[in-house]
């Protein structure tokens, strides 16, 4: 038992994939909203619901797209986690002085030469965290070390403009 058809399925490939798994085990989806006759008539409207559900999906993902594209070209910060050494004001990075002091240490050390094993000691020595508040490790500290956004790069999906986030 189904809210509506859309809530069972995004597109007609998949609903009519887990349709027939779940009828070779006798269990017939019915929707609580759609009254869909047992008849001819009731394949006709359930593939036209299914096909309105998959239209609507696809055109709401394209503006979403779209949106989040504008938003982009604007350097607006698309969503998520927000790269230590910043925080958001409205929708744009600026920097957040506090956590920058660790980043800024971050590249010191490793334009001293100093190794990783050897930053991230230190760094949890010091009681430094992510900007997921974790302890560092190898993966953190190379996510920050080759993160573009440092030196000012905006960066999403594909679009990347230089200086446009203070570096």
């Amino acid at each position: 038992l189904v809210y509506k058809l859309n809530r069972f399925a995004r597109n007609r490939y998949d609903s009519a994939k887990y349709k027939h798994k779940l009828k070779k085990y006798g269990v017939k989806v019915v929707s609580a909203m759609e009254n869909i006759a047992d008849d001819p008539s009731g394949i006709l409207l359930e593939s036209v619901i299914e096909g309105m559900a998959e239209y609507y999906s696809a055109e709401l993902a394209e503006n979403v797209m779209r949106g989040m594209t504008e938003n982009a070209l604007e350097c607006k910060w698309p969503g998520g986690p927000v790269p230590l050494g910043y925080k958001l004001d409205a929708a744009h990075l600026i920097i957040d002085e506090p956590a920058a002091k660790t980043v800024r240490w971050i590249y010191q050390m490793a334009l001293e030469g100093r190794q990783p094993a050897s930053i991230i000691r230190e760094l949890n020595a010091a009681g430094c965290r992510t900007s997921f508040g974790r302890p560092f490790g190898r993966t953190s500290l190379n996510t920050i070390l080759h993160n573009e956004r440092y030196v000012g790069t905006f960066l999403w999906n594909g679009i990347k403009k230089p200086n446009a986030i203070p570096a």
